[in-house]
């Protein structure tokens, strides 16, 4: 009877045990996402490997971020077969890039659709806002966002994890432009649904000053292609933008598409000369077009006249020099230009916030330099 008595007191034990685990656990991470808490965990357990293992080469990166660069070398990379139909192909990736599950949507973030019109064309929009406080338009601040995805992928589900951490973040509203994906709708369709929202936002009464554009990889290249737009039209550009590993060279011209290939964990797999990414962006003229176009490439485009600059990209990905080249032409063109590298560190690298403490810096970086401009404009 003792024996049985003690068996029955050790399931008991265990049984509170798991249920404290099961409890504590998602309460930990602020998530009940099975796969969310899964990963969390699993990258915990990495981060306390890799805080007992010293990188000599590489002594500046976190425990943390090690941990997520064996995750993310541990996940298969689509490749595009050419035998099978590419539109397919990319429809099929559209449902498996699903960030919300690397960055899930806080509970507490409030989202919104509104589809905006100008001169017959309709954008779809989402408002974002971390605070319950309803966006006032003749005052608050107000940050557009255009996501990555390389033109072809990505959408508010994907992204609204991260929006909701910069409208927490930076205290402002979040407005998520859902443009028009390629190949369906080639370039420069998502420049035009940019430019459509930016006039109806001034038709809204929305002041230039009140805004700031951002975006991460190919958002970053929209973000730069729409200012461009914008001044070629002589329309009041906004306060600031800011772009993380911005997408600016279609012609992969720069010499970090070599230099950083082997060490690029998003775009390791990617061919030097395999331009039928490109050609499908550019649509079915393409053979009369060319990729380094200023329309499709905001590095061979004028940066005369544009608002003070945020550039972030890492020292460890294919695109670096995308963003050392704008910097020098912005620079040139005397744009006041805020630059950060990532010594060593991914694409796009602060969008993983929740990960490691080097994309948590980036961003209060941003956050300070936002509030620095805003102040500039107060004490004009």
């Amino acid at each position: 009877m003792s024996y049985r008595n003690r068996f029955f007191g050790i399931l008991k034990k265990l049984t509170l045990f798991s249920l404290i685990v099961a409890v504590a656990i998602p309460f930990y991470y602020s998530s009940t996402s099975h796969q969310y808490v899964c990963l969390r965990f699993y990258h915990s357990m990495l981060s306390l490997k890799y805080s007992l293992i010293s990188d000599q080469s590489r002594p500046t990166l976190s425990a943390d971020y090690r941990a997520f660069e064996e995750i993310m070398l541990n996940v298969p990379l689509a490749e595009l077969d050419q035998k099978v139909d590419i539109l397919n192909v990319i429809k099929d990736l559209r449902t498996t890039f699903t960030m919300n599950t690397i960055i899930p949507k806080p509970s507490q973030c409030q989202i919104n659709k509104e589809a905006f019109q100008h001169d017959e064309q309709l954008v779809d929009t989402y408002w974002i806002n971390y605070s319950t406080k309803k966006f006032e338009k003749n005052s608050d601040k107000l940050l557009v966002y255009f996501h990555g995805g390389g033109y072809m992928l990505g959408d508010i589900h994907s992204y609204s994890g991260f929006e909701c951490h910069l409208s927490y973040l930076f205290n402002l509203t979040i407005l998520h432009l859902e443009y028009r994906l390629c190949p369906e709708h080639p370039l420069p369709a998502c420049v035009d649904d940019a430019v459509a929202l930016y006039h109806a936002l001034l038709r809204n009464n929305i002041s230039p000053s009140q805004i700031l554009i951002m975006g991460d990889s190919a958002g970053g290249g929209l973000s730069l292609l729409t200012i461009q737009t914008l001044i070629a039209r002589q329309l009041s550009i906004p306060r600031g933008v800011i772009v993380l590993s911005p997408w600016t060279d279609l012609s992969a011209s720069g010499e970090s598409y070599k230099r950083n290939r082997q060490i690029d964990i998003i775009f390791r797999n990617t061919k030097e000369d395999d331009d039928e990414i490109v050609k499908l962006m550019l649509g079915p003229n393409h053979s009369q077009l060319s990729a380094d176009n200023p329309i499709f490439s905001p590095l061979f485009g004028s940066f005369e006249g544009f608002p003070p600059m945020y550039i972030n990209v890492g020292t460890a990905e294919i695109l670096e020099d995308d963003s050392r080249r704008v910097l020098n032409k912005a620079q040139e063109a005397r744009v006041a230009v805020t630059f950060e590298e990532g010594l060593h560190l991914m694409h796009a690298y602060p969008v993983f916030f929740l990960y490691y403490p080097e994309a948590r810096n980036t961003l209060n970086n941003i956050n300070k330099w936002i509030q620095q401009i805003f102040d500039e404009k107060l004490n004009e």
